[in-house]
């Protein structure tokens, strides 16, 4: 429903009640009657919501169905559900054209969204059901979670690195999939407060425009983790362990890394300029120390495969580095009102 602005005289009737009245337009088209009631939400910045009665009650689980045709490749049957959960449906349906997809979907599932239950299967059908909401996990736990995920994964794949642990490094990678669960639901939460502006004080936010810094937020924290998984992964194809002035270099370039989001985090939360601008300093000590180390691998003349995975593994950590005060620059640009 798109309708052009007008303006309204505001009145006062009986000496103390202020009134306007309402475009007939607007209240033809949300189908409101003679006595029915509207809620007013004041909003953060000054404005003021008005939303009919009705929208305020809780509603029918909303439902949709997507075709996996046979035509359709694996990849975009996922996308195009993960896309349906996005957006905010309860229930999503999927008509199965090939079969061959019906465990896909039901891993996809279990292993990349929370709180979504298969609740019936038949041979050319699979139902979704999403049971989780904002009232269960609430923004900030759902964020605050991925974010200790993430330090957690960062610091066990540098552990696994110096001490050349294959099967920590392994687990590492698996836990990517935990933080992209926690990802995509963080994602649905703030993508339903931008279609009805009364969810945003619900799920912990005080302005509409909070969604978009908070996306940027979520998304800086899972390809932080992203990376995390990336250091891992590239641990068994080392042929020799990393050692020497490289691997200090690594541990040292991890533990600023960590700093950098512990204290970026702190600012989102409770704007602090010192903290802020301590995030902004270390990350070129970080950049230093990967210059140092590379500049050591190649006085010791690495050997080429080693020299490529050691050095994409430094470019991860400084690159954890760099979200963390992308994460601090928008907790200065919401401290702007």
């Amino acid at each position: 429903m798109s309708l052009p602005a007008e303006l309204r005289k505001v009145q006062v009737t009986g000496g103390a009640t202020y009134v306007i009245s309402l475009p007939k337009k607007w209240v033809e088209a949300v189908g409101l009657k003679p006595k029915d009631q509207v809620a007013l939400i004041p909003q953060a910045d000054a404005s003021l919501l008005i939303v009919p009665k009705g929208d305020l009650k809780s509603k029918e689980k909303s439902e949709a169905t997507i075709e996996a045709t046979i035509q359709a490749d694996p990849e975009s049957v996922i996308r195009d559900f993960i896309a349906h959960y996005l957006v905010g449906y309860d229930i999503i349906r999927v008509k199965l054209r090939n079969v061959r997809y019906r465990d896909l979907i039901k891993n996809t599932v279990r292993q990349k969204l929370i709180g979504v239950e298969v609740m019936e299967e038949s041979a050319n059908e699979v139902v979704i059901q999403c049971l989780l909401g904002h009232v269960e996990l609430p923004l900030r736990r759902a964020l605050d979670r991925m974010h200790v995920l993430m330090l957690f994964m960062l610091r066990d794949a540098v552990d696994a690195l110096k001490n050349n642990d294959r099967a920590l490094a392994e687990e590492v990678v698996r836990r990517d999939d935990e933080v992209d669960r926690l990802y995509f639901f963080v994602v649905r939460q703030l993508k339903a407060a931008v279609y009805n502006r009364a969810l945003i004080e619900e799920i912990g936010l005080s302005n509409p425009r909070d969604c978009l810094g908070y996306r940027l937020v979520v998304k800086s924290i899972e390809r932080s983790a992203d990376h995390a998984a990336r250091i891992a992964s590239i641990i068994p194809t080392l042929a020799t362990p990393i050692n020497g002035k490289a691997i200090k270099g690594a541990v040292a370039m991890s533990s600023l890394a960590q700093e950098i989001h512990e204290d970026s985090m702190k600012a989102l939360y409770k704007y602090d300029p010192a903290l802020i601008n301590g995030s902004m300093a270390r990350v070129n000590k970080v950049i230093d120390l990967e210059e140092e180390a590379i500049e050591y691998l190649l006085k010791l003349k690495t050997e080429p495969r080693n020299m490529m995975g050691i050095r994409l593994i430094l470019e991860s950590i400084r690159r954890i580095a760099e979200y963390g005060t992308d994460i601090a620059e928008i907790a200065i640009n919401l401290s702007v009102k």
